[in-house]
């Protein structure tokens, strides 16, 4: 049987107690079958990919499919290849058998062919990313069908209730109501530290031009004339109202097309407008008012100014808006990119770049993304709803939604792509900019009602703006002003947000429900930061304070676990027994985990272990690892479902913990001066290495942006060349280890490899105060040039060799 901690210790990849309680916990399930609904940016795919790997190892699973959205069908082919999990991609329902792990689009397992081809397999698991999408009313509902016949499935999404009660009844009805959800500020809660920059919130209200509202008022009249279905009507009216201006300057690029809900979830709404009755009615509306003034335009201009160095996200539902804005944005600036559904200038310091569904064939929208963001000291990057589901855009920190959202999953979507783990901001911001036209039904009536579902969506899940400082501005007679702030502490009082956007009857009728909610929400909260903490301890001693030191006397014990008759996991178990060794001193009795014990050091000795010595092993690993454990397990047994479980104690031998560097008392002194005279010679080099790297740049054409810093970053120094922004790592070396390899963390490879043209490795070796040899080269040469040897521990860690020249 497999042990978990090694398991864990394999992710390579700093494992938070919220990630590590989700695993730990679902191994008890003796068929995982659960919904994994962890708040947009906490590392759900971490989450199932660990439980994959474990479930594989522990030989609990032979068959496993993942079904994911096409959008993030490459991030998790990356992930599933970091964890070395071997995968089969399906491209064809002719595909073939023999593999463990099957991964294919969401949007081919539901055709007929494909899903008929898929359901001839026993699945040991099914694993579905964004589960959301599969609802009632559409084709993907059909993918319920695989979850049920599975032996176990994981469901993932971070908005597992997006409005439709009975849609989210049928979600939670395929894993029998097991619901896992954790917000930002329950992992806040349990590390017992700030992890999330601070989030800032701001509604900015732009009053129409008197053109505008001219122009809304006739075209809402027109559809009201019209034979149209009430789905195409609704989105005339919104793609109207997002910028009457651009809507009608873009109308005639607008193609005819078929408008059902799964249209819609694409965010290339357009083409739904082709379906309106008496368009050339529309077309002449479009030349009578294209020249109007466009107000949010004018406003979305004033709010780039503000933020001149930040890196924006620009979300519309409409592809036409999308490449109105890029146009509108880029007036006199120089074209870099083009081609079908993208485009990206240089504007000086900022770069503009739009991209919509077309451009997936053509480019890697999200490499292009963070490029922009890395290239330009303020980059704004124009998007459809292509970017708002599972991408990682971290290096970005504003969101600007510039119309009412689609629908309240998109919204926390969107905001999750910037406000998650990784973001090194110290704030971001999320806007949603509001079109004011008066009459019955403009873009802010319409906001009030986005506003209503999303605080009344789920129980468990509120949306971003409960937690940050709310604030409301107004664009008019071409002057942003705020005119309303509230909160400055972590999170809002929920009604403050809706005090301050109206006083009307219906507002209060919401505050009233929020209350409710509230008070149900904590009711229904998973887990308290206390049983978290009991559980980690009770079912991995995390965290591990208590190590053994070197001697023997100890004893190796091997544990294994089972539920419902199912193996679990394996855990190795260090004992110590009471041991005089002199008259003044004598080791004490403990039982280490076994992520608290360096096992490189720990060796088996030969000799029988005697019956007395068994008992009192089995004693003390009963008493203080599985009684905790079971009382543990009893305490969440209903929230889990969980049947019986016990544990055996498979093998108990002798064992030794080797000396980790210890000294004797006299050599102390001796040895400190030693580790100071090291840390000086180190500090020596690596200043002698720097100095000599600003040398080389200067020379180069470089300018320093960002100087030296060796600290937690995965590289050293920022700079620029042609306006081109570079990083730039420094690996320093006394000439006399010239053969030693130079070390990189795994977060500095992993940012090469995604950079590699833009991050320079300089390696330098030194003698005294003098660089002896230097070379600075992109990443892409250098890895043509040296061997990279993985080195594993409890993170990963890479040596660099020069390749032979053989």
């Amino acid at each position: 049987m497999v042990s978990l901690v090694e398991i864990l210790r394999q992710a390579g990849k700093e494992l938070y107690r919220h990630q590590l309680d989700f695993v730990s916990d679902a191994l008890w399930l003796p068929r995982p079958r659960l919904l994994l609904a962890d708040d947009v940016g906490l590392g759900k795919t971490i989450e199932a990919l660990l439980l994959v790997k474990a479930l594989m190892e522990l030989g609990r699973v032979n068959h496993v499919l993942v079904v994911v959205p096409r959008a993030v069908l490459s991030q998790w082919a990356g992930e599933l290849e970091r964890f070395e999990i071997p995968y089969f991609l399906v491209e064809s329902s002719e595909f073939p058998l023999g593999h463990r792990v099957y991964l294919v689009t969401m949007d081919r397992a539901k055709v007929p062919d494909y899903l008929e081809a898929l359901s001839r397999i026993a699945w040991d698991l099914v694993v579905v990313d964004e589960a959301h999408k599969i609802r009632l009313d559409t084709q993907r509902a059909n993918l319920a069908h695989l979850c049920r016949k599975a032996g176990g499935c994981l469901l993932l999404t971070a908005t597992p209730h997006t409005g439709e009660e009975e849609d989210y009844r049928f979600l939670t009805s395929l894993v029998g109501g097991l619901v896992v959800r954790r917000e930002k500020r329950d992992v806040e809660e349990y590390e017992g530290r700030r992890i999330f920059p601070r989030l800032s919130y701001w509604v900015v209200q732009v009053r129409a031009s008197r053109e505008e509202g001219q122009a809304l008022f006739s075209l809402l009249a027109k559809l009201r004339s019209a034979d149209v279905e009430p789905i195409v009507r609704v989105v005339v009216e919104k793609r109207a109202m997002s910028s009457p201006a651009s809507f009608f300057k873009t109308l005639g690029r607008v193609v005819g097309g078929v408008c059902d809900a799964a249209a819609l979830e694409e965010g290339e709404l357009d083409a739904c407008i082709g379906n309106v009755a008496g368009w050339r009615d529309l077309v002449e509306l479009a030349g009578r008012f294209a020249s109007a003034p466009d107000r949010k335009l004018d406003a979305l201009r004033k709010l780039l100014e503000r933020w001149r160095g930040r890196k924006v996200l620009v979300f519309t539902e409409y592809a036409a808006t999308a490449e109105y804005l890029f146009q509108q944005l880029t007036q006199g600036c120089r074209v870099v990119d083009s081609g079908d559904g993208f485009a990206k200038a240089d504007c000086g310091g900022m770069g503009v770049m739009y991209a919509t569904a077309k451009a997936r064939e053509k480019i890697d929208v999200n490499v292009e993304a963070s490029l922009l963001a890395s290239s330009f000291d303020t980059a704004v990057f124009i998007s459809t709803d292509i970017m708002s589901e599972g991408v990682n855009l971290q290096m970005y920190d504003v969101v600007v939604n510039y119309e009412v959202v689609w629908s309240p999953t998109k919204h926390v979507q969107r905001v999750g792509r910037i406000w998650r783990f990784g973001q090194r901001a110290d704030s971001v911001l999320v806007v949603d900019m509001v079109l004011r036209a008066g009459g019955e039904r403009d873009e802010y009536t319409m906001y009030l009602d986005l506003l209503e579902k999303l605080y009344n969506i789920s129980l468990r899940a509120l949306p971003p703006q409960s937690y940050g400082e709310f604030e409301i501005y107004e664009l008019s007679e071409d002057q942003l002003r705020k005119i309303i702030e509230i909160g400055s502490s972590a999170y809002l009082k929920e009604a403050d947000v809706f005090t301050a956007l109206s006083d009307g009857e219906r507002v209060k009728e919401l505050r009233r429900r929020i209350e409710a909610i509230l008070k149900a929400k904590e009711e229904v909260r998973w887990k308290s930061k206390a049983l978290v903490e009991s559980g980690l301890r009770a079912k991995l001693g995390y965290p591990y304070d208590l190590r053994p030191e070197p001697g023997g006397g100890y004893y190796l014990a091997e544990v294994e676990y089972f539920s419902a008759k199912q193996p679990v996991y394996r855990e190795s178990v260090l004992v110590r027994l009471e041991t005089p060794l002199s008259r003044s001193r004598e080791i004490k009795k403990g039982v280490f985990r076994e992520g608290a014990v360096d096992w490189d050091f720990v060796e088996v000795e030969s000799g029988e272990v005697r019956e007395d010595e068994r008992e009192e092993v089995a004693r003390l690993v009963h008493m203080n690892v599985w009684m905790d454990l079971k009382r543990y397990l009893d305490n969440v047994k209903d929230l889990l479902h969980l049947g019986d479980v016990e544990y055996k104690l498979v093998r108990i031998r002798r064992a030794r913990v080797e000396g980790v560097g210890t000294v004797a008392v006299e050599e102390f002194e001796e040895r400190v001066e030693a580790e100071v005279r090291r840390s000086r010679i180190i500090e020596r080099t690596e200043k002698a290495a720097v100095n000599c790297v600003r040398e080389w740049l200067r020379r180069n054409g470089y300018v320093v942006r960002h100087d030296y810093f060796s600290g937690p970053r995965p590289f050293d120094m920022v700079v620029l060349k042609n306006g081109v922004m570079y990083v730039v790592e420094i690996k320093g070396k006394w000439i006399g280890k010239r053969e030693e390899p130079f070390s990189f963390t795994a977060n500095e490879i992993d940012f090469a490899s995604r950079y590699p043209d833009r991050y320079i490795i300089c390696t330098a070796y030194v003698d005294n105060d003098r660089c002896v040899e230097l070379s600075c080269v992109p990443f892409a040469q250098f890895q043509r040039e040296w061997v990279l040897e993985t080195v594993r521990g409890i993170e990963y860690k890479y040596n660099a060799r020069r390749r032979s020249s053989s």
